[in-house]
């Protein structure tokens, strides 16, 4: 028989304080995060129609590295929310606060757009950031199935744009295009009057 790690039972009031100090601090990289894209955006904008200055390697892991660091502070924040010893309210403050949305749009997709931008110069970040957010998306999508259907789309649009990268490898192309197919038809399944995710099969 494996013997079961021990596990120390976690009060309500404990678990609210721990959402509360991870919330603080998920506020706190994300508000980084949004203004490191706007200042790369913003620089892009000036360069007047000219490339902007490459960035140097370590730049470019540091971006990563902060928006990592974000999704992993965005786990953290879903995971303790949707604990079962969570109370309703605690449950419900993911939904209130549009998390899964702001997770995508900050810890994902402006800075995938950042990436987009700087092709084909950030191929080789843009493919590690997109492993990376997709391993995320996966975790959450096991662990934290009340966003089920988020998640499941998210998984889809990374999947679609790893297809979409790649310009080499015409089987792996082919293969992306059928895992983003495979989600999205999933979500479609779960979520039959979202328009969007029509949008997105007709595409692929």
């Amino acid at each position: 028989l494996l013997r079961q790690p021990p596990s120390r039972p976690i009060s309500p009031e404990q678990l609210a304080a721990e959402v509360k100090n991870i919330y603080s601090g998920l506020i706190m990289v994300e508000t980084k995060c949004i203004h490191v894209v706007r200042a790369q955006a913003h620089e892009w904008e000036t360069a007047g129609g000219r490339d902007p200055p490459e960035l140097e390697d370590d730049h470019w892991q540091a971006l990563i590295a902060l928006h990592r660091t974000l999704l992993h502070e965005h786990h953290d924040f879903f995971l303790a929310s949707q604990h079962p010893s969570a109370s309703p309210a605690l449950r419900r403050l993911a939904a209130k606060y549009s998390m899964p949305a702001r997770m995508w749009k900050h810890g994902i997709h402006s800075f995938l757009e950042l990436l987009r931008y700087r092709l084909p110069d950030s191929l080789e970040y843009m493919l590690a950031f997109i492993y990376l957010a997709y391993q995320i998306m996966a975790l959450l999508y096991e662990t934290v199935p009340s966003f089920k259907e988020t998640w499941i789309e998210c998984l889809g649009d990374l999947a679609r744009y790893r297809m979409a990268v790649e310009d080499e490898d015409l089987r792996d192309r082919e293969i992306w295009a059928a895992v983003a197919r495979g989600w999205y038809t999933m979500a479609n399944n779960l979520i039959p009057n979202v328009g969007r995710l029509y949008h997105h099969l007709a595409i692929l």
